[in-house]
């Protein structure tokens, strides 16, 4: 997999689906067979894991706690409204009732590639996390010198 970038816009139907971008389906690997794992972000977006991307999340979170206590609070959190999702023949990915409430998404959703996940973004939330963080940005790519 070559990883995910770039942005898309998409517009999410009656029932719940997203035409999801050809650009970011190109990169998923074939072991990975159209299938996402859907979660909460951690920042009210809908973080997309193609399915091998998901494992190697989670063993890398395993790694990183101390003991399964730790592991079980953050699992349950991560997890609690997980889904797997397929994309189908026309491209559509569908998203839970439960992800679009928490990420507020309604019309016109953003669909930003992040590395080795795929974020669902209502596109005005994301305007002001963008907003929120750009001294950070700044002083952070300053200081990569980029």
């Amino acid at each position: 997999m070559n990883g995910f970038w770039g942005s898309f816009r998409s517009t999410l139907d009656a029932k719940g689906r997203i035409n999801f971008p050809a650009k970011i389906r190109k990169n998923l690997k074939e072991e990975d067979e159209d299938t996402l794992i859907l979660i909460r972000g951690s920042e009210k977006c809908i973080v997309a894991f193609p399915l091998t991307s998901w494992h190697n999340f989670v063993r890398k979170i395993k790694e990183k706690v101390e003991n399964d206590r730790q592991f079980g609070i953050i699992a349950r959190r991560l997890m609690f409204e997980a889904s797997e999702q397929k994309i189908d023949k026309q491209g559509r990915l569908n998203l839970t009732t439960g992800l679009i409430e928490y990420a507020q998404l309604n019309g016109e959703v953003l669909i930003v590639g992040h590395e080795e996940k795929i974020e669902i973004w209502n596109p005005a939330k994301y305007q002001e996390i963008v907003e929120a963080t750009e001294v950070d940005f700044q002083s952070f790519t300053r200081d990569l010198d980029i």
